[in-house]
């Protein structure tokens, strides 16, 4: 049993897979190459591997040559020979060396080993945090979960990276020079279908949307504002839609204002074409049945994750949508909306509801660049828009806090003037983008069909006219 305890007790290593790689480097420049861009020093358990592979890991920035005798020389030289064991360990290393056709293999198990050590390293700090009782411990409980999804997102997080390994594709996300990534773009470019859309981020399918936002970008964090029953829920949800069943990507939804049985209502409105009263009562024609079991036959195949926990606090909002990427791996947030959510104190009123809403823009931003995705976040504006002749919304409406503006790579007012006045462009709505960091600002235009609870393409007859009934003038995306 004494001895069973002793074993557990030992950190997680491989000694025979560390010699294994450090063979192979010693005698294969591919080798050599394929371990350095795959591992660091911390990755090795024993102290003598980490010095070894610290000399061949700095021949390898430096582009030398490095075999025994070239590593021994560099041990020697640096007074380090005799702590690895000296001359002899560093041919017995060479003579363990495997094929070098699996040294990526090799290199796997040692960082799996290494995270292993690094997760039991988190670990214990989070329990030396638990113990010590903090009195925010939603907030602890954050931490540690952001401790662990970092170990889980990146094994080598690094220290930021080199223009020169972008362009040159080393540390670009396509693992593509740019040059040659630039030359596919435009191949694409010129061989794309009439039509076929352009756009480099997620297609939302609103085309005007599109074009000005260039689709939905990873790590945007973006605002949709406007006053209560403007339709902000009912635009989120059918970018959500277009995203999840007409890209087939992932999509998560927090849903903090109306449960997720009412949000799937609409939603099969929406994508059934059937009104919403009549799904309701059960009032349906026999063709409009059909659409449904249609529409909800599609739905399945597909992942919307709808999460209809009231009263989030944003520390717990950010840990459930870390589990959603982690789960489901979404590609698109939806949060529904802002001032629903509380701040990570314990007492709501932390200093005030300004600082708050600060607070939670902010770690907005980050979880929308830690989770890679774009965000789409709503939000209410202030009373002011009402005693404004045109009702028309500005970046300083944005309630409670002026961070929005700061922390948000895109503001979006959403404004239906048949709201103020039924006579005044009755079925369309603009979406006003007011803060746009990578693009135009401007509007763009939709129609809305208030019977399905859905936007679609405004599409008019005729560019020139203002005059026909707006409800009539759009296309199915």
């Amino acid at each position: 049993m004494s001895e069973k305890s002793k074993q557990v007790r030992i950190a997680p290593n491989s000694k025979e897979s560390e010699m294994m790689v450090l063979g192979c480097m010693l005698t294969s420049v591919n080798s050599l190459n394929v371990a350095a861009d795959l591992l660091d020093e911390s990755d090795f358990y024993y102290t003598e591997h980490q010095l070894v592979f610290s000399v061949l890991k700095t021949a390898y920035k430096q582009e030398k040559p490095a075999d025994v005798h070239l590593v021994c020389e560099e041990l020697k030289r640096l007074e380090k020979l005799d702590a690895i064991g000296g001359a002899g360990y560093v041919a017995t290393l060479a003579q363990y060396a495997g094929t070098s056709a699996y040294t990526e293999e090799y290199a796997e198990i040692v960082k799996s080993k290494s995270l292993l050590r690094r997760m039991i390293s988190t670990a214990q700090v989070v329990e030396k945090s638990a113990l010590e009782e903090p009195q925010d411990v939603h907030g602890a409980l954050d931490d540690a979960q952001a401790l662990f999804f970092q170990i889980s997102q990146s094994a080598n997080p690094g220290a930021g990276v080199l223009i020169s390994e972008l362009i040159s594709g080393v540390k670009a996300t396509s693992q593509l020079p740019f040059l040659k990534e630039l030359e596919q773009k435009q191949e694409e470019f010129l061989n794309r279908e009439p039509g076929e859309s352009a756009v480099t981020g997620i297609p939302s399918h609103f085309l005007d949307l599109d074009k000005m936002l260039d689709g939905m970008n990873d790590s945007n964090l973006m605002i949709l504002a406007g006053r209560p029953a403007m339709g902000k829920t009912i635009l989120a949800t059918n970018i959500a839609e277009n995203i999840c069943f007409k890209n087939r990507m992932p999509v998560g939804i927090f849903s903090l204002e109306m449960t997720a049985e009412q949000l799937l209502h609409r939603i099969i409105c929406g994508q059934a074409g059937v009104e919403s009263d009549k799904i309701r009562t059960g009032s349906l024609s026999g063709a409009e049945f059909q659409r449904i079991v249609s529409a909800v036959g599609e739905m399945q195949k597909q992942t919307m994750v709808i999460d209809d926990q009231p009263g989030l606090k944003i520390t717990d909002l950010r840990a459930r949508a870390r589990r959603m990427k982690e789960s489901y791996g979404i590609r698109f947030l939806v949060i529904d909306y802002l001032q629903l959510i509380s701040g990570s104190g314990s007492n709501r009123s932390m200093e005030n509801r300004q600082t708050e809403i600060s607070e939670i823009s902010r770690m907005l931003k980050t979880l929308a660049r830690e989770l890679n995705i774009p965000i789409l976040c709503l939000s209410q504006l202030s009373r002011r828009v009402e005693e404004r002749a045109g009702h028309r919304p500005m970046m300083s409406d944005l309630r409670e806090s002026g961070s929005l503006e700061q922390d948000s790579d895109i503001v979006m007012f959403l404004l239906r003037r048949e709201y103020y006045d039924p006579n005044d462009k009755p079925g369309m709505a603009e979406v006003i983008i007011a803060k746009n960091r990578h693009g135009a600002i401007g509007s763009a235009h939709l129609a809305f069909v208030k019977e399905f609870a859905q936007f679609r393409n405004y599409a008019p007859l005729h560019a020139d006219s203002e005059e026909n009934s707006f409800a009539t003038l759009y296309r199915r995306s």
